[in-house]
């Protein structure tokens, strides 16, 4: 099977499981505001596309950052799978008991592995890669939850007015009160 064979097959399984997902939010109930309407349309979209939920929310300059880190992440993904299944390969070639079989890989100054290096080096490889499989989902769920904020702080009153007041209560001659405003 070829890379492009897999490519397909991973993007079509992430598209019959993200799809559900975005009809769903299409039929949302009219009850709902704007304010939640937006940020659950934000969500959806960030969840869909990763980069898409800054954009909607007009910070334009996070999803430059957004997609570059996930490709970094799928960069050192298919990297250390690679020196991981070559260090895999050299290492069986040295563990197996034919003595004509021996591997050929070699360091940065030319030196062969001896056979505890090709398995210490298979091990790191394959720590590396579950590792950055890791830093690709952290990184997915961290752009959804900053589209989702950023949605509801969009809808959040910021004024400048933050200034505090006491004033005596105005009411009937017997009625006593402070009224305080922030």
């Amino acid at each position: 099977m070829t890379k492009l064979n897999i490519y397909l097959k991973r993007f079509a399984i992430a598209i019959l499981v993200v799809a559900p997902s975005f009809l769903i939010a299409q039929h949302e109930s009219s009850e709902l505001s704007k304010s939640p309407k937006r940020v659950r349309t934000t969500t959806t979209w960030a969840a869909c596309v990763p980069g898409s939920g800054q954009i909607i929310n007009n910070k334009y300059w996070k999803a430059p950052i957004v997609l570059g880190a996930m490709t970094a992440s799928v960069y050192y993904i298919q990297e250390n799978t690679a020196l991981m299944h070559e260090h895999k390969n050299a290492w069986m070639l040295e563990a197996d008991d034919d003595p004509l079989t021996n591997s050929t890989l070699t360091n940065e100054n030319g030196v062969l592995y001896t056979k505890a290096q090709l398995e210490s080096n298979t091990y790191l490889y394959r720590r590396n890669r579950d590792l950055s499989y890791l830093s690709l989902v952290g990184i997915y769920l961290l752009q959804i939850i900053d589209a989702n904020v950023d949605a509801h702080l969009r809808f959040f009153d910021a004024n400048d007015d933050i200034s505090f007041s006491v004033t005596p209560q105005a009411g009937s001659p017997w009625q006593v009160g402070l009224k305080m405003n922030f």
